[in-house]
């Protein structure tokens, strides 16, 4: 089974433009490669290497079981890991931390 990205963050989005965080065009490459890196069936932590370095970081204390990688200076993207069945969701594109 291959390794596969949700990401409903994006619908939510389109939805309400107006609370959606602009990320350049650079920072969107980036998690685009890092998408289809994670869906050609690598891990998002490997995945994250083979994008360029975008600084993979578990999160601890309240936000344990999160995880994020670094787009720009100022945007990261937050998700969620489920190895078993080994899926990303995306929860945050854009901003620091969730």
């Amino acid at each position: 089974m291959a390794w596969r990205v949700e990401n409903p963050v994006s619908e939510e989005y389109k939805k309400h433009p107006k609370g959606k965080v602009a990320v350049p065009a650079a920072a969107m490459r980036k998690f685009h490669d890092w998408c289809r890196a994670v869906e050609s069936d690598i891990h998002p932590k490997l995945a994250a290497d083979t994008a360029g370095d975008l600084n993979y970081e578990q999160l601890g204390g309240r936000l344990a079981g999160q995880y994020t990688i670094r787009l720009s200076q100022e945007h990261r993207v937050a998700f969620t890991i489920d190895e078993g069945n080994r899926v990303v969701k995306i929860f945050q594109i854009g901003g620091h931390y969730p």
